[in-house]
């Protein structure tokens, strides 16, 4: 794959990169498929994993759409990244394991939604959220209102859809959001202690509480 990374850094782990630095980490077609692909890979893991972090290389997570895309006026390449998008959300939430969005730097669109589909999420005190869709003539896709509208409460995912304001980590972890905000600087160690607290625990047991937590909500 030329655009995601797949490793697996020790037992019962995964680790899913958008390998698009340059871009920071927009979303081009290929870049969804591809997401589709290594997350359907990690999910053939089964038993095997406790946790999957999906994170971006570089100074972004993801900065949503490639805008590129919008310049197509035939429509095609926009039709396709709607569909591709909304296998893509499907497959993350199909992963067995605990699923962990990483956030730095510019998380904005459809990289938010990206998130929303992970079951914990973890930013750096500095990282830029953003939904800018409206601004841009576009709707929110990829079921990212039902997703925010889940993982933030209502009248937050209202504002924030609707008026297009950036909004701050502390902001969406006093939302429910985030599961964590810590220093640019402490970020790999938090992360880090996450994944072995979660790599100790028995896969089954894990597995069924997040499937219960999905049927829940």
């Amino acid at each position: 794959m030329d655009n995601v990374s797949i490793t697996y850094p020790g037992p019962g782990q995964a680790v899913i990169t958008i390998e698009r630095p340059d871009t920071l980490n927009s979303l081009t077609v290929a870049t969804l498929t591809e997401l589709t692909a290594a997350a359907q890979e990690v999910s053939a893991g089964g038993e095997s994993l406790n946790v999957v972090l999906l994170r971006g290389r570089g100074r972004a997570f993801c900065s949503g759409l490639d805008l590129g895309l919008l310049d197509d006026d035939s429509g095609e390449g926009v039709s396709a990244a709607v569909r591709e998008g909304a296998i893509l959300m499907e497959s993350l939430e199909a992963i067995p394991a605990v699923t962990v969005a990483v956030l730095g730097g510019a998380v904005v669109g459809g990289g938010v939604v990206l998130a929303s589909a992970c079951d914990l999420r973890i930013a750096a005190r500095d990282t830029y959220f953003s939904m800018p869709e409206v601004d841009l003539g576009v709707p929110v896709r990829w079921g990212g209102v039902p997703r925010l509208v889940r993982e933030m409460g209502s009248a937050l995912a209202r504002e924030i859809m609707m008026t297009c304001r950036p909004f701050t980590a502390d902001e969406a972890r006093a939302a429910g959001f985030l599961n964590q905000v810590v220093a640019a600087d402490q970020l790999e160690d938090t992360v880090q202690e996450l994944v072995k607290t979660l790599c100790a625990k028995p896969v089954q047991p894990l597995q069924a509480v997040k499937r219960r937590v999905i049927e829940a909500g």
